[in-house]
């Protein structure tokens, strides 16, 4: 079994796996990109939004700066709202549905330590 299958069956897993770290250095550069872009570029927003997370659905918005661990762990439906300083700890699934408003600050963990 990968570090990865072990991380989002729950188990115990090695952070530094050579997969996980790619997986992590490529969200801290899309991150970067992100939450430095101008505001009105709109279509890159959701270009780099698209690449970040596993599913975003129309309408979404995401506040900058915005930072999660990778990423590919986050689904959020429709029409959802998150602002800024969101913190998203996926190292297991987060699904988000539509229509959601989620506060400044707010911080989802879905790591486990031994």
């Amino acid at each position: 079994m990968t570090e990865k299958e072990k991380m989002i069956n729950g188990e115990v897993y090695d952070s530094r796996d050579a997969e996980l770290l790619k997986m992590y250095h490529r969200a801290r550069k899309i991150l970067q990109a992100y939450n430095t872009l101008d505001s009105e570029l709109l279509e890159e927003r959701e270009r780099l939004l698209n690449q970040l997370l596993a599913q975003k659905a129309a309408g979404v918005w995401i506040e900058a700066p915005f930072f999660c661990d990778y990423g590919s762990n986050i689904s959020i439906g429709e029409n959802t709202f998150v602002n800024t300083n969101c913190m998203f700890i996926d190292n297991n699934t987060i699904t988000i549905g539509k229509n959601g408003l989620i506060a400044p600050f707010v911080q989802i963990y879905t790591a486990t330590h031994p």
